[in-house]
């Protein structure tokens, strides 16, 4: 009796190892089922998993934006007197405005481009006058201001640095007491440069951080000149 019971555990094998053959079994089932889902290149050795394009920035793109801008006015040639000196202001404001312009990608990395950029303050104004002679004074008031820059920009992946190089425009109302003169609406030619960075943030949108330098020609014999801070959303086409 104890020598069959003996014999009858060599002949079945244990639920534990039963239930490890079956694991194996399975294991290798699912082996064979994945490796004939494979593409057949990829069982040649030839696969390779797919290459990000590289972000083009050629096109037309069209944005707005939302800056800060300090302006400094140089009164000290306003007056047309020989005793009597008007002494420099400068000023600050909120900006807003947009952007226009089309890129060439005339290489993989380099991007050149031209651009018209429209710039309004909330209120970019000041006033002089001569100390404890309030009547002898003048004030400048900067409304608005357009440029017409170039663009030269390297791409890094998804970054674009660039400088900028161009001309500009802008609208003024100044008066001036000695002698008495008022204007509104006086356009003063002027120069323009910065530097900036886009960032590709979806295929067809980029963020842009900048900053511009402007320099306005004198009106009345006063001439000012533009800092801007911005940060702007476009759409490339």
């Amino acid at each position: 009796m104890t020598s069959l019971s003996s014999s009858s555990r060599r002949r079945y094998p244990p639920a534990r190892a039963a239930a490890v053959i079956a694991a194996l079994l399975a294991a290798a089932a699912f082996g064979r089922a994945n490796a004939a889902d494979l593409d057949d290149s990829y069982l040649r050795g030839t696969y390779a998993p797919a290459v990000e394009e590289p972000v083009r920035w050629d096109g037309y793109y069209l944005g707005g934006q939302i800056g800060y801008s300090n302006m400094k006015v140089d009164f000290s040639n306003t007056l047309d007197s020989d005793i009597f000196f008007l002494p420099n202001q400068t000023t600050s404001s909120t900006t807003f405005g947009g952007f226009l312009g089309y890129n060439w990608q005339v290489d993989p990395d380099l991007v050149l481009g031209l651009e018209l950029n429209y710039t309004r303050p909330s209120s970019l104004s000041t006033s002089s006058h001569i100390a404890n002679v309030p009547s002898i004074n003048a004030s400048y008031k900067l409304d608005d201001f357009g440029t017409f820059r170039g663009r030269a920009g390297y791409a890094f992946g998804q970054f674009l640095p660039y400088a900028t190089l161009g001309v500009g425009i802008g609208r003024v109302d100044y008066t001036v007491s000695v002698p008495p003169e008022s204007r509104n609406n006086a356009y003063t030619l002027g120069l323009v440069a910065g530097l900036g960075i886009d960032v590709a943030i979806l295929p067809h949108v980029f963020l842009r951080g900048e900053w511009e330098y402007a320099y306005f020609t004198p009106l009345k014999s006063t001439a000012s000149s533009v800092n801007t801070a911005r940060v702007g959303i476009a759409v490339r086409f």
